[in-house]
């Protein structure tokens, strides 16, 4: 095999000659690390084996009444869609790029600073789980490169992980408000509010879409749900006592994990995968309902932004939040309220 051998420049400068390399030569050279959950403890209790970090998967998908709306309308519906997608996913990594995004340097990362020119991205848009039986799911994936620019000399630096995973929550919040506000301002549509978990902050959806629809073909949460439980009373076994916030978090982070499906083989256009989802979401809830999707946002908006209050007060707001917030976590910080 001949390929190329090249500095590591990662702006692309042409520092290239050609070599030859064996098969298993050329795989050395080109994987990319070790997945995470391979880092091991080494002999000493105080430390930990350093694996590096080459990048970050930040994950963008619109509440579920858009997956619904996405798959069963038109295609012009569908066009708009992901138009709001793309805008509300750049303005979020745009946020994370000029506000949240540190580069750091000298030994520890003691010296921190706002990347120069940006961040690297590269966007990759699915449409379906990766269920046994494929169903819509419209997201993308957004892999940021650890590697970005420091500002004061210009040289190839690492990004801080800490500063970018602490404002996770706050991105995927804004993500989702930046969706709203473009599906509301191109469509019409209004949002309502709906409990998935008792406590816990509502999910904001389509007003008038069916919500029956965002179960439909849906296993991944009820087999999560299923297994759930199960971690639950062994965590209580082995530490005295139910999970708190965070351990919660892990624990369902635990069953998704063990109940990941693998990837499907088959692979058909999007044009088929969008008719059979509307075949099999006629076949279960009726063509009524299905083909009346639009109909039915516009007048549930049209009610909506009836009764709604135009002005809001800001400093009632603020408020609001600070309670719910205080409430949530009891201790908090900037990027728990940005949340």
């Amino acid at each position: 095999m001949v390929g190329e051998e090249q500095a590591d420049l990662p702006d692309g400068t042409p520092q290239a000659h050609a070599v030859a390399y064996t098969p298993a030569q050329a795989r050395r050279a080109t994987v990319l690390g070790r997945p995470i959950e391979h880092n091991r403890s080494p002999k000493t209790d105080n430390a930990k084996e350093r694996t590096p970090w080459l990048g970050f998967d930040l994950t963008f998908r619109p509440p579920p009444t858009a997956h619904v709306a996405w798959a069963l309308m038109d295609d012009e519906h569908r066009r708009v869609l992901e138009l709001c997608d793309d805008i509300a996913r750049d303005k979020t990594l745009a946020w994370l790029e000029e506000s949240v995004a540190q580069i750091r340097w000298k030994a520890g990362g003691k010296e921190r600073a706002r990347v120069k020119d940006g961040l690297v991205v590269a966007v990759f848009r699915h449409y379906e789980s990766r269920a046994t039986e494929s169903r819509p799911l419209l997201h993308a994936h957004a892999v940021v490169s650890i590697r970005a620019r420091r500002p004061h000399d210009g040289k190839w630096g690492n990004l801080s992980a800490g500063s970018l995973m602490t404002h996770i929550i706050a991105a995927d919040t804004l993500y989702t408000l930046y969706f709203m506000e473009e599906v509301s301002a191109r469509l019409g549509w209004a949002w309502e509010p709906r409990e998935v978990t008792p406590g816990r902050r509502p999910v904001m959806e389509i007003a008038g879409i069916d919500q029956r629809l965002i179960g439909w073909q849906s296993t991944r949460r009820q087999q999560i749900e299923d297994a759930l439980p199960v971690l639950t009373a062994r965590y209580e076994e082995r530490q005295g006592h139910a999970p708190g916030e965070r351990a919660g978090y892990a624990l369902a982070c635990q069953a998704a994990d063990q109940t990941r499906p693998p990837k499907r083989t088959e692979l058909l256009s999007l044009t088929e995968l969008r008719t059979r989802w509307r075949e099999s979401a006629i076949r279960a809830f009726g063509a009524c309902t299905i083909y009346r999707l639009a109909e039915r946002a516009r007048a549930a908006a049209a009610a909506v932004w009836a009764r709604v209050r135009p002005v809001v007060d800001i400093a009632l707001a603020a408020v609001d939040v600070v309670a719910v917030v205080y409430v949530m976590r009891g201790a908090f910080k900037r990027h728990h309220l940005l949340a």
